[in-house]
């Protein structure tokens, strides 16, 4: 603003001149709705944020279902099967009956029943699940990283050390919100160390086209034209930034940027373009300590 650094919930004035970086990788987020004024961004921002996550969850649905349908060695459903079933269930099309599942509101023993109504009911009834496969079952389905021997597990990544692939990392399981995913150097999991057995070890598979999100600290000299520098060499890597907030004080720069990577590869790579702007002295991962409500449970 005015051609310097200001964060982003700084109201503007009449006369401030505004420079806004934009990036063709870019497209809204949550974060966003802590920013906006106006009730109508406010809305557009949130129908555009329904409709990713319906055609995620839609997108889900049909593999669990496409799994379920191969394990039993049936014959896939066609339109008019699934819009029967829709029907029969009350929840509209064959396409709200699948992205349905793939949010977890709608069981998938329930969506089998409803698809095929004339196998015997013990023929649709689930194996005995295993002790660990019973603390599976509780969670809810979801889009998430891929753990060795486990699909379609809910996942929550750690904010206190964002993990991204390419990072060795521990899982936990949290009660009642799937499972949290550490890296295995994080402070927090020496809080976490008295309930060794919800510990999992898990071999962590990259999931094509899903970003991570990551804080990066920067620090280095104050000059005109820095922090457009530093979001110009973020967005010529190929990444999205999802905010960034930068000071000034002494002559000295320092602030933090979060920015989307793929793994830790493209986390690196964005390192380095940043460290190669003129004026940047530091650029490392942010690390939060050991938090008093450690992400477990």
């Amino acid at each position: 603003i005015n051609g310097r650094i200001a964060p982003l919930h700084r109201p503007l004035k009449n006369g401030d001149t505004v420079e806004v970086m934009t990036s063709p990788q870019a497209k809204p987020s949550r974060d966003w709705l802590a920013h906006v004024q106006t009730a109508r961004a406010r809305h557009k921002i949130r129908q555009w944020i329904s409709r990713e996550e319906h055609e995620k969850s839609l997108e889900l649905g049909q593999e669990i279902l496409a799994r379920e349908v191969r394990r039993r060695r049936l014959a896939s459903p066609d339109a008019a099967r699934l819009e029967r079933a829709a029907t029969d269930l009350s929840v509209g099309t064959a396409e709200q009956l699948q992205a349905a599942l793939g949010r977890g509101d709608i069981a998938l023993g329930t969506m089998m029943r409803a698809l095929y109504p004339d196998l015997p009911a013990e023929e649709l009834q689930a194996p005995k699940p295993t002790a660990f496969g019973r603390v599976i079952e509780r969670l809810r389905l979801g889009r998430g990283i891929k753990i060795q021997g486990v699909d379609g597990l809910m996942v929550r990544y750690a904010q206190c050390c964002q993990p991204v692939p390419g990072d060795l990392v521990v899982g936990y399981v949290t009660q009642g919100r799937g499972i949290s995913i550490h890296r295995s150097d994080c402070p927090n999991l020496l809080l976490l160390s008295a309930e060794a057995e919800r510990r999992i070890e898990i071999d962590w598979q990259e999931s094509e086209g899903e970003t991570f999100v990551v804080r990066l600290a920067v620090g280095g000299e104050d000059r005109r034209g820095l922090y457009a520098d530093i979001c110009t060499a973020i967005s010529e890597s190929g990444t999205n930034i999802r905010s960034a907030e930068i000071s000034t004080r002494d002559g000295a720069v320092f602030g933090s940027v979060l920015v989307e990577v793929e793994n830790q590869t493209h986390l690196n790579k964005v390192i380095r373009a940043i460290r190669r702007v003129k004026g940047v002295m530091d650029v490392s991962r942010r690390e939060s300590g050991p938090q008093s409500q450690p992400a477990a449970g």
